[in-house]
């Protein structure tokens, strides 16, 4: 059983919700967080640099001297990333993509963050393929609400991404593409399954 989980994450607001998961899935768990919002503004604007590479593994090293035993990257645009450099590094939304294929083969990808698409289909392609299954993506972006994430208007972040949720139709699944968005969920009206990957991923390392 893992003793001390490690977190990377580009927005502090992470912290809170990942303790609390923790907390509730593994008590026993001691639990460190690395906060690096810079990562992320570098990785939008001039992609997934070598000098991001090196800065994460900084990072990993830094938690592994503090006995951290697994490590989960938080953001979506890094995570792909953060699992080649490292073995014990999770992608936190590996494990929702794995219960999106699962689910069917018709996904929409719905992100608040445009450098967030790409990592998230790349690693959805990658699930389909290891199952031999065929499946089409549809995007969906509310990109006016990432402005309201950055100034800490969780209320309008979340009402801005339901409003997008509650318009997806014919389709098998829907696939929050970032942590912060999962509490959108419980304020739409959708008969469609809606994953999100905080409590997935934390279940799944777990279980």
């Amino acid at each position: 059983m893992i003793s001390k989980l490690g977190f990377i994450h580009t927005a502090a607001v992470h912290s809170a919700t990942f303790e609390q998961l923790v907390g509730e899935i593994q008590p026993t768990c001691a639990v460190e967080h690395v906060v690096v919002p810079a990562l992320l503004e570098q990785a939008r604007q001039a992609g997934l640099t070598s000098a991001i590479a090196q800065q994460l593994t900084q990072i990993i090293e830094q938690l592994q001297a503090n006995s951290v035993e697994r490590i989960i990257c938080t953001c979506s645009t890094l995570g792909g990333l953060a699992e080649t450099l490292n073995p014990m590094v999770i992608r936190v939304d590996r494990a929702m993509a794995e219960q999106a294929i699962a689910l069917g083969s018709r996904i929409a990808v719905v992100a608040a963050l445009a450098s967030t698409l790409e990592p998230t289909h790349a690693l959805l392609k990658a699930v389909a393929q290891q199952q031999a299954k065929a499946i089409q993506i549809s995007n969906y972006t509310c990109l006016n609400a990432w402005e309201a994430f950055l100034t800490n208007d969780q209320a309008s972040y979340l009402q801005q991404i339901a409003a997008v949720l509650a318009m997806i139709d014919q389709v098998d699944v829907i696939v929050l593409a970032q942590a912060s968005m999962a509490e959108a969920a419980k304020l739409c009206q959708q008969n469609i399954p809606i994953l999100s990957s905080p409590r997935i991923a934390i279940e799944r390392l777990f279980a």
